[in-house]
């Protein structure tokens, strides 16, 4: 049986699209990871798996969209690296010394960009070392 949408040249021969068989493959890899997850002698073979799964994701993304005929969207030019989000985390986890969620790292521009930024490092610790007065009024 053919789907509407797709032509059959499209079909493999199980009769799944390019799409379909790429969704099928990442879910069944996925899957098959699931009980591996609490074997941290198995974190290699659970990284391979869900990269080949990411890997097979876009794949699926791809033949979908040139299925239907779309253009895919430029991607966004203001993502931030992993190992800087990673640092970030550990950061905010180091400082909080509690329970946290980080919900999102985006990159700033620095509005003065001849900032020195020992100074104000400098300013900013000699204001955290004055006490605060309380007004008993």
């Amino acid at each position: 049986m053919s789907n509407t949408q797709t032509s059959p040249a499209a079909e493999t021969s199980e009769g799944l699209t390019a799409s379909e068989s790429s969704l099928g493959k990442a879910l069944a890899l996925i899957h098959r990871v699931l009980p591996l997850l609490q074997k941290p002698e198995r974190a290699l073979d659970v990284q391979k798996a869900l990269r080949n799964a990411t890997a097979l994701l876009e794949a699926a993304r791809q033949a979908h969209a040139s299925q239907l005929g779309l253009k895919p969207a430029p991607a966004p030019s203001d993502l931030v690296e992993a190992e800087i989000v990673a640092v970030v985390a550990a950061a905010v986890a180091v400082m909080l010394d509690r329970p946290h969620r980080l919900i999102s790292v985006v990159p700033v521009d620095i509005s003065v960009p001849h900032l020195n930024v020992w100074a104000f490092e400098g300013r900013s610790q000699l204001f955290v070392s004055h006490k605060v007065r309380q007004s008993f009024s």
